[in-house]
């Protein structure tokens, strides 16, 4: 079987002490895989995540999208397949609903749909109303501004999600369905031809053992 996706030796142009902080990593991430990324602080955790979606440079090795190697023309389309979050997410100035339907203006996406229902069902999951979707960007909590960064990631429909701590800024309550809902949305994924996966950093062995199926140690 084809792995999702697989990584051959990647190899960081981030040194330490001269040496490279990530040196010929090799991976698979197969089809509805739940991978969990273990290990030390400055272990290059973050720094391999961010990587595998080009945000960090590489010096050298290959990453392959469903058996097809990403050269940097093509970046852009696996930038809508592979989509990040980081503990603090990047959003755009205006509402929450012009962050959610921005990315809808972008070719990459233009075969796709901004489902208003979609959105409400997932606020409504966190105990969030419509109304919410007025609300300036720039005035929201770190835990609402990752609420609506996982929103958008949702409904652009990608197949890969890569989470770096990513329930740090939420309270338990909501960090337990951010997490609930990433792994009804790869289950989910199991009766369709689109298969899902994710990768999840994290310092907290609870939630190591909770989200991972397979786990990759650095």
């Amino acid at each position: 079987m084809t792995p999702l996706l697989e990584i051959k030796n990647l190899t960081s142009q981030i040194t330490r002490e001269g040496s490279p902080l990530l040196n010929a990593v090799s991976f698979s991430l197969n089809k509805s895989d739940r991978l969990v990324l273990k290990g030390a602080s400055g272990s290059g955790k973050s720094l391999l995540i961010r990587s595998l979606i080009f945000l960090d440079p590489i010096s050298s090795g290959e990453i392959f999208l469903n058996g097809k190697l990403i050269a940097p023309k093509e970046v852009p389309h696996y930038r809508s397949q592979v989509i990040y979050l980081g503990q603090k997410p990047s959003l755009l100035e205006g509402t929450v609903q012009e962050n959610l339907e921005g990315p809808f203006s972008f070719q990459i996406h233009q075969n796709k749909k901004c489902d208003r229902q979609i959105i409400s069902h997932y606020l409504s999951t966190f105990n969030l109303q419509d109304s919410f979707l007025n609300q300036s960007a720039k005035l929201l909590s770190g835990g609402e501004a990752q609420i609506v960064a996982l929103i958008r990631a949702l409904i652009l429909q990608p197949q890969i999600l890569l989470f770096d701590e990513p329930t740090a800024s939420l309270d338990k309550a909501r960090g337990d369905i951010f997490e609930r809902e990433i792994i009804r949305w790869v289950q989910e994924s199991s009766a369709t031809e689109q298969k899902r996966s994710f990768i999840w950093v994290t310092h907290q062995k609870e939630q190591a053992t909770k989200m991972g199926t397979s786990f990759l140690s650095l």
